[in-house]
């Protein structure tokens, strides 16, 4: 067995992966209904969700063992809002204050000079959040299909940077 193998996986990159994992369903369900088009992703989203939540906050306790500071706050401010959107799905207040709380993050991520990447993926996240609070309080389609797009630019860049964290031999920007 190679070093590389051997070497423990990045704990941001663990996360990264479950975030992924639950942006391409969300942005699946918005952008076909926002067309129109049936499906049942819906129907099993809430629960993944939750389930994700879980291993999401794993990640931050990881985060929080490997001595980062901005992991640990920021994965469990994701846990927690990946957890309400699986188990009570939208309200205006509570979403725009997520998505709120993603855009300081998004600063102080900009700050400490985290890779772009990151900062992009705190941007699409609290766009997730404020579009899919309004789209609940309006029930305009508009916004249903702009969280759609916000989830599926997070989808992108979650997974890149999860494969460049753990991969090693992916630029990193």
């Amino acid at each position: 067995m190679t070093d590389e193998c051997k070497a423990p996986l990045d704990p941001t990159a663990f996360g990264l992966f479950f975030v992924a994992l639950v942006s391409l369903p969300i942005a699946l369900v918005c952008i076909l209904g926002y067309a129109g088009v049936d499906n049942d992703i819906g129907a099993t989203l809430g629960p993944l969700l939750e389930i994700a939540a879980f291993f999401i906050l794993i990640a931050a306790l990881a985060a929080y063992r490997a001595g980062s500071n901005f992991g640990f706050i920021v994965f469990g401010l994701v846990a927690l809002g990946v957890y309400f959107a699986g188990a009570y799905g939208g309200d205006l207040w509570i979403n725009l204050t997520l998505g709120l709380i993603y855009v300081v993050s998004l600063i102080w991520s900009f700050r400490v000079g985290n890779p772009k990447t990151l900062t992009f993926i705190l941007l699409t996240t609290a766009l997730i959040f404020i579009f899919g609070g309004i789209n609940a309080h309006t029930g305009e389609d508009i916004w249903m299909l702009l969280k759609g797009i916000a989830a599926l630019g997070n989808f992108v860049l979650t997974l890149y940077l999860a494969f460049a964290l753990a991969d090693e031999h992916l630029p990193c920007y």
